[in-house]
């Protein structure tokens, strides 16, 4: 994805396209790993100097927000971040550690029925193909 796409992008959901954001939002789509506010700051600083912890926090929030990322809270330790948007799910390895996206055929459910949702995930754990 290039500037003039994240640019209109940032525009079409109401986002000022700041230089950090867009560094942000490029980092996170070029590399789909599921990082963390930590792994996205020491990637932003190599080129970013000026860049601090807390704008890149800010950064991730404001693009949570406006719906361009997911937050991917599969443990307890961190959260991390995901630029596909689209529905899917998460399988962490309790190895490796690593993160991998999985489809999501059947969005359907029961029992939820007249409630709001603002968010939806699917989480699974276990040991990665890398692991066994």
């Amino acid at each position: 994805m290039n500037t003039r796409e994240i640019i209109d992008l940032f525009k079409e959901n109401g986002l000022k396209a700041t230089p950090q954001r867009i560094a942000v939002y490029n980092f996170l789509v070029e590399n789909p790993v599921h990082p963390d506010v930590e792994t996205v700051y020491q990637s932003m600083i190599m080129d970013n100097p000026s860049f601090s912890k807390t704008t890149v926090y800010n950064c991730l929030q404001a693009l949570t927000d406006c719906g361009l990322l997911i937050p991917v809270k599969i443990d307890n330790e961190k959260i991390r971040y995901d630029a596909d948007t689209s529905f899917h799910g998460h399988f962490k390895c309790d190895c490796c550690g690593r993160i991998y996206d999985f489809k999501c055929f059947d969005e359907k459910v029961s029992g939820i029925d007249n409630f709001k949702i603002k968010q939806r995930d699917v989480y699974y754990s276990g040991l990665c193909s890398c692991c066994i």
